[in-house]
């Protein structure tokens, strides 16, 4: 077995003298041109055996052939044909002595750079081989752009989709077509294995792809059969381990019924591919564990809607009865009984509240809440939150403070939603704040340049519209949040402390809710807060503009 690394050409192959293959059955002249050619600085080789010519066109690595058209055991032209197999770019010339139409057309089939009629002057032999080479670079660079834009487009083929079913078929027709292989293979690290079209990978060529993937080096080998295409055997293989930041994803392998199986500017470009494959791979690897993860997600959301459906629809009736005979035993006791009566209707009404917000969340959700809209004076709704928490922040000896214009903040809104929004922050406030903390209710017309200054980058998040909005901010000077947290405060069941460690109460659905509500009224909510030092919760509502002014 033979172990190959990638075949380069080196600079002073790059520098060297063209090489120049004479062929003539006269022997003296191959020497004639020989000496012209090698004074002129060329490397020669010359022979009067057609056969031998055969066999040194077919090693390779001649720029130009210098070939008479009539020899014993064959032609000029057919030695041209052979030379072109081995090299389309090689350049050729013909040397007759009885030049024709017939031999001119078949000539220039046969890609023949020029004719030399005999006998000719060595400068007209020196002049055609310079020609003739210049056309040979020309073509060359011809040949290299098409190869290069041929392995862009595949390149970028090979960008175009992030499905690994679709990406490893599209891999195995790049590399087919680039390499011209006859079959290739792409076996995968997690044992997956994708064949072109009628190709079998035998046990030997499973065996050099999984010594490819363990030791992470490409490999040419021969003289065994490692795939059957049609049922004809393939005894030459190339394997390419498919590694990406430093990982490896899998190897491919071509196969082939020809020795070498890749001549060294198509190896390259099958190497380049091969990196840009294995980045591909990697892409819709990682893709592929994200789309798990949505979905896995998206099923997470899923039990949880439906955990609001049920939970709220089987606790509403028997909580109904908790406190409606609460109520009436509450009517009738007194002392003591009074007392705990208080404390079980308090309770049933805390169980109240969170079965609200789930029904609120799960009518959000389902389009069956869609806000009526209207004219409404912002500072009417905050004047009657604070008076609905009012119980709630005396208990607390907190200290509240309101700062708003006596001018209306009108808005196009819906005045319950607006109102569940103020209650859930007021509230949100006084938990997360020490009893003789202090709370700050305030209310503006900002810009939206205002607004991006002051950080409403969160929920949602789109372009700002170049407009007025009318900004409520809830401020308190309690725990804070920390950074990484600010983001997730607004998830469903989101809470910041364990929750069978903290000592507040709810489901982590309030600050959800408030989110929900304000983007069914066109508006945005953020926060910012800093540990220790307290938080403000914004809520920004586009201003109702008087259509009058």
């Amino acid at each position: 077995m033979l172990t190959k690394q990638p075949i380069t050409q080196t600079d002073a192959q790059s520098t060297a003298a063209p090489r120049i293959l004479v062929v003539d059955d006269e022997q003296h002249m191959c020497d004639v041109c020989s000496r012209t050619l090698r004074r002129a600085g060329y490397s020669v080789v010359a022979t009067s055996k057609p056969d031998e010519a055969v066999a040194a066109l077919r090693s390779g690595g001649f720029d130009l052939l210098l070939t008479d058209i009539k020899m014993p055991t064959i032609s000029g032209l057919d030695l041209a044909h052979v030379a072109r197999e081995s090299d389309p770019t090689i350049a050729i010339i013909i040397m007759t002595g009885f030049a024709s139409m017939e031999h001119l057309h078949q000539s220039v089939k046969r890609g023949v750079a020029d004719f030399l009629s005999k006998p000719f002057e060595l400068e007209h032999l020196r002049l055609a081989v310079d020609q003739a080479l210049h056309k040979r670079t020309i073509l060359q660079d011809n040949v290299r752009l098409q190869a290069i834009a041929q392995l862009l487009a595949n390149s970028e083929k090979l960008s175009t989709t992030l499905d690994l079913n679709e990406l490893t078929d599209m891999i195995l027709r790049v590399m087919l077509s680039q390499s011209g292989c006859r079959a290739a293979f792409l076996v995968l690290t997690d044992r997956q294995q994708a064949s072109s079209p009628e190709a079998v990978l035998t046990e030997v060529g499973q065996s050099l792809a999984r010594r490819t993937i363990n030791d992470h080096q490409l490999h040419s080998d021969t003289a065994q059969t490692f795939a059957t295409l049609d049922g004809v055997a393939l005894n030459t293989a190339f394997s390419i381990p498919l590694r990406a930041q430093g990982e490896i994803h899998g190897v491919l392998v071509l196969c082939d019924d020809r020795e070498p199986i890749l001549k060294p500017d198509v190896q390259e470009s099958i190497l380049l591919l091969a990196n840009h494959a294995s980045a591909a791979l990697r892409n819709a690897y990682l893709y592929s564990q994200i789309d798990v993860a949505y979905q896995r997600l998206q099923e997470l959301d899923r039990l949880k809607s439906e955990f609001l459906a049920i939970a709220s629809h089987e606790l509403r009736t028997p909580l109904s009865i908790v406190l409606g005979y609460s109520l009436m035993v509450h009517d009738q006791s007194n002392g003591d009984q009074r007392e705990y009566m208080q404390r079980v209707m308090e309770g049933a009404q805390r169980i109240k509240e969170v079965v609200d917000d789930m029904v609120s969340l799960r009518h959000l959700e389902t389009k069956e809440a869609a806000p009526v809209l209207a004219p409404i004076v912002v500072q009417e709704v905050v004047h009657q939150a604070i008076q609905h928490s009012q119980q709630l922040i005396t208990g607390s000896q907190h200290t509240l403070t309101i700062e708003m214009p006596q001018d209306g903040l009108v808005v196009q809104g819906d005045r319950e939603k607006i109102l569940l929004v103020c209650n859930h922050l007021i509230s949100n406030a006084v938990k997360f704040t020490p009893p003789e903390g202090q709370i700050r209710i305030s209310a503006a017309i900002w810009s939206s340049a205002q607004m991006i200054a002051n950080g409403a980058t969160y929920i949602p998040n789109p372009p700002l519209l170049d407009m007025n909005w009318v900004v409520l901010a809830f401020e308190d000077n309690g725990v804070g949040i920390a950074k990484r947290e600010q983001r997730r405060i607004f998830d469903r069941f989101y809470q910041v402390a364990d929750s069978l460690r903290r000592d507040r109460g709810g489901l982590g659905l309030g600050l959800a809710l408030v989110r929900e509500l304000v983007i069914a009224l066109g508006g945005i909510i953020w926060v910012q807060s800093r540990e220790g030092v307290g938080s403000t919760f914004a809520v920004a509502l586009p201003q109702l503009q008087d259509e009058s002014a």
